[in-house]
């Protein structure tokens, strides 16, 4: 299954099942408003009280097309998913520990499907995968639950 890739600052990575090496980059298959607005809807799907939690630590699910650079010099492959940066939900303030959000990498999502209705899925499921990161799930924790929808 996939791997996780710690580095010092918390930040967890999810690779891709098989490298996206020599793939053509294609025209994007839909918005980053539609991207945002399915991570939304995946967001919706964790149960309230655990939701509350997220809002009350201020966890941000964004969309970036590709990881940045400094995404790749913090240890997060250029053909992940997405992935969580922070240390989870603790409830202390620090400087080191925020911003903790989940990144999508819309771009890397878009190579792995062929079609719009392709995409919702690895949406959901890596939006929900990085979540439960962020409530300190490791890659075991979650295949043992029903975080997919």
């Amino acid at each position: 299954g996939p791997s996780t890739r710690p580095d010092t600052r918390g930040t967890r990575a999810r690779r891709a099942h098989a490298s996206a090496e020599g793939r053509r980059r294609r025209p994007e298959l839909i918005s980053t408003a539609e991207s945002e607005r399915l991570a939304a809807d995946a967001r919706a799907l964790v149960p309230p009280e655990l939701r509350a939690r997220m809002d009350a630590d201020n966890l941000m699910i964004i969309i970036e097309a590709e990881p940045s650079d400094e995404d790749r010099l913090n240890g997060i492959d250029r053909h992940v998913l997405g992935f969580f940066q922070g240390s989870g939900c603790e409830p202390t303030f620090t400087s080191l520990t925020y911003p903790k959000r989940v990144v999508l990498l819309q771009h890397n999502i878009e190579r792995w499907s062929r079609s719009y209705a392709e995409l919702v899925d690895p949406v959901t499921d890596t939006g929900l995968h990085e979540v439960a990161h962020y409530f300190g799930m490791s890659h075991d924790d979650i295949d043992k639950t029903r975080l997919r929808h």
